[in-house]
């Protein structure tokens, strides 16, 4: 079979490889790119790249005893202090390996975040689950409410899937970016300044910084967008002290926000479909993420 391996940073070749074993094995009908893979392959992933070379990509669907099957990328161990708590799990097993013909969904994963997709619901939509469920997750640490102003950093598919949360939760999601999809994901373009609650979803640190300092006072400030271990983003600690601001970081998904996420694709309450703008084979995957094309959000991959 056929597999996308990425070997370092700007390194990612299409090779044969045997087929994988173990866990639920799936067929993937289509994957899709997303930031995550793009930013691990330009520079590497402290969890994703630890090891190399690694089957690379993990949003999919794929075929499992005749139907149609979706599964996020990672399950919690329900057994450290994060799972006890009810917070993040801190030992994640994580899934990839989706460019390719066939994936191994680890059985942890399987057992808790992989689900059938909803009659009706296409296969490139429902691959969209585990991005989905993370916003989900991140409008929940959030505490958006009803009427909240809520400005969005980052106007990719993250920040528009953040916007459709925000407006589900009853929020007033503003985007401080002009992108022709803005208004049919529930928010508008606008002022960031003075709102209640900033999230960063850009992955940079300028905008790290930036949400801090377009906040109002006593707002509150979630840091989605990763940034490399290494990042050491300037913070107005005057702000955050005297202000009382509240800081939260929001990494990943739940089980409950993954299923969720699942529901509200099948609702057909956005036009997830047009987050979709570009369609490849996966032979053609290393030339996409060398040289992304303009306008490009998300691409399907057809093994």
């Amino acid at each position: 079979m056929k597999a996308a391996l990425l070997y370092a940073p700007g390194d990612l070749r299409i090779e044969d490889v045997p087929k994988p074993e173990g866990g639920v094995v799936v067929q993937v009908e289509v994957a899709l790119t997303d930031g995550t893979d793009l930013k691990t392959y330009r520079r590497g992933h402290p969890v994703l790249l630890r090891e190399t070379p690694v089957r690379f990509g993990h949003e999919f669907c794929g075929i499992l005893d005749g139907r149609r099957v979706v599964a996020a990328n990672s399950a919690p161990c329900g057994e450290c202090d994060g799972c006890a708590r009810g917070e993040q799990c801190h030992a994640l097993e994580f899934l990839s390996g989706a460019y390719a013909d066939w994936i191994a969904v680890p059985e942890p994963v399987a057992a808790v975040n992989m689900h059938p997709v909803p009659d009706g619901l296409a296969p490139e939509v429902a691959a969209m689950v585990e991005p989905l469920a993370c916003c989900l997750r991140g409008v929940e640490r959030a505490g958006v409410h009803a009427g909240d102003r809520v400005a969005i950093l980052g106007s990719g598919p993250i920040g528009l899937m953040l916007a459709a949360c925000v407006a589900d939760a009853g929020g007033w999601p503003v985007l401080v970016r002009e992108h022709e999809l803005v208004g049919v994901f529930g928010a508008e373009v606008g002022d960031a300044a003075n709102a209640d609650i900033v999230i960063e979803a850009a992955g940079t640190e300028d905008a790290w910084s930036d949400a801090v300092s377009l906040v109002r006072p006593g707002g509150t400030v979630v840091f989605f967008g990763g940034l490399p271990r290494d990042a050491r983003p300037a913070i107005d600690a005057y702000r955050v002290h005297y202000e009382e601001l509240t800081l939260r970081g929001s990494f990943h998904h739940t089980p409950s926000t993954v299923r969720a996420a699942l529901a509200f694709l099948a609702s057909g309450a956005y036009p997830w479909e047009r987050l979709i703008t570009h369609r490849v084979l996966l032979a053609d995957l290393p030339e996409l993420f060398a040289d992304p094309p303009d306008g490009l959000l998300k691409a399907a991959v057809v093994p």
